[in-house]
């Protein structure tokens, strides 16, 4: 079964929680419901998800939906096909080494977004590669900042020409 759209949001869901630990790894039905119950059932059916219910020691019990290795198969092969315009990775990009300087606080500035297309990155936040950032204190800052979608994007692309161009950087430092 090759699963829809809306049934690969939930796969993305429920990996997401994997590393939750406090979750033990579970999606948690308050969590599910957000999504279609048909639409859950018809995954639980297809075997990429496994109805879970963790109880603890002390009372607590989590019932949920956990990822199955073929669901990881089917989410690892999905994303594989998500590759990203050249316009998005160059503001990927952009951004990541932005917010390296230290004079940008670990972000980049709201003002130096404004130079890239507004569609691009509201596309690149609606679907989570970029993060929005706010800073409250003595230093009040608003930017962006790359999540980790965006950051393991950025390394697929890169690929082997990453890796040859990091070790040529490495060996002109020496």
């Amino acid at each position: 079964m090759q699963p829809t759209t809306a049934q690969c949001d939930i796969l993305r869901a429920a990996a997401a929680f994997s590393a939750v630990e406090r979750y033990s790894g579970t999606m948690p039905k308050r969590q599910a419901l957000h999504f279609d119950k048909t639409q859950l059932a018809a995954l639980e059916d297809a075997g990429f998800l496994e109805r879970v219910k963790l109880s603890f020691p002390c009372g607590k019990d989590v019932e949920g939906w956990r990822l199955t290795p073929p669901g990881r198969l089917i989410l690892a092969e999905n994303a594989a096909d998500d590759t990203l315009e050249p316009e998005h990775l160059r503001i990927l990009s952009d951004v990541y080494h932005y917010s390296r300087l230290s004079q940008n606080r670990g972000m980049m500035p709201k003002e130096l977004a404004k130079t890239f297309d507004a569609d691009d990155v509201r596309d690149l936040f609606v679907h989570g590669y970029l993060l929005r950032i706010a800073l409250k204190g003595s230093v009040k800052a608003k930017g962006w900042v790359v999540s980790n979608k965006g950051l393991s994007a950025l390394r697929r692309a890169s690929g082997p020409a990453g890796v040859v161009a990091s070790a040529v950087a490495c060996a002109a430092r020496n």
